[in-house]
């Protein structure tokens, strides 16, 4: 085992740099990747390589790891041997069962402000757990609720994540004649109250800080969707990317300190556009109807 991985040490070192980096022993590993992420942004890396009778290499997501454990998976040794180039490489040897690689990166995930982010680059399919306490993540600026699924798997992977944790949340309630309804707003930056314009269907937000997330789950009695959301009378992309019977969740991330203006297809206490059109069809049927027996 020692003697291999001397060899192999040895011929990477002989090679030119620029093809030492991209030499590779055996074939591509076959493999699945889970990442646990701490409060700290400490990553926990478990790589499970799928049996094979031929050698598997894999690189390591980064250089700087600690605490590397191989074994297979019934818990036993597995053998191995490390390869050279630009990230660290292992060659796992041929085993009749899947084998464990795991090991530690630390502070893998920056914080700036209160968002965490990590620009993660590794192809394998890989499964990210985020600390307890985050509901709400971000992925290349697309937003995933935590509460509806158990972590988020990215094939590729090419990704950039960010999350908040324990995300400032606010419910706010607007009024309207004998109704009260509550609008939970999420936000990694400051805003304003929300504002409610019934006669012209719209909810606004002051935006006090450029470049961050703001995210409401917003009450379909009150602002019926879909949407269109526009920033200083300026359209920008948003995400319903969540609705239950009674609420929708809308994200956007605008890109400029201003008011944000959120206008439905209808509002509280006209009919909700769903109703609008079952009563539209119930409408067509009746009327269908009565033409059948008015002619007979």
């Amino acid at each position: 085992m020692k003697q291999l991985m001397f060899a192999l040490i040895v011929i990477t070192m002989m090679l030119p740099a620029a093809f030492a980096q991209e030499i590779s022993f055996g074939t591509p590993a076959v493999q699945t990747v889970k990442i646990q992420i701490d409060e700290s942004g400490n990553a926990h890396v478990t790589h499970t390589i799928k049996e094979s009778r031929s050698a598997q290499h894999l690189t390591v997501i980064s250089n700087d790891f600690a605490n590397l454990k191989i074994y297979d998976e019934n818990g036993n040794s597995a053998e191995y041997a490390e390869t050279g180039g630009e990230k660290m490489g292992l060659l796992i040897l041929p085993s009749e069962d899947d084998v464990i690689v795991e090991y530690d990166l630390e502070d893998a995930v920056t914080q700036t402000g209160k968002l965490w982010s990590w620009n993660y680059y590794y192809l394998a399919s890989t499964i990210f757990y985020l600390p307890e306490g985050t509901s709400l993540i971000f992925a290349n600026s697309n937003p995933v609720l935590l509460n509806t699924v158990d972590g988020v798997r990215c094939h590729g992977c090419l990704l950039k994540l960010e999350y908040e944790l324990q995300s400032d949340e606010k419910v706010q309630q607007i009024t309207w004649e004998d109704k009260t309804f509550d609008v939970r707003v999420l936000t990694t930056g400051q805003t304003s109250e929300l504002k409610f314009d019934q006669p012209n269907k719209m909810i606004s937000i002051d935006i006090l800080e450029k470049d961050q997330y703001v995210t409401l789950a917003i009450p379909k009695e009150l602002l019926w969707n879909p949407y269109e959301v526009f920033l200083n009378e300026k359209k920008v992309l948003k995400h319903e990317f969540y609705q239950t019977e009674d609420l929708v969740w809308l994200n956007f991330k605008p890109n400029e300190t201003g008011t944000v203006s959120i206008i439905g297809v209808s509002a509280v206490p006209e009919f909700p556009l769903a109703t609008v059109l079952v009563l539209g069809a119930a409408m067509l049927v009746v009327a269908k109807l009565s033409g059948r027996f008015s002619r007979r």
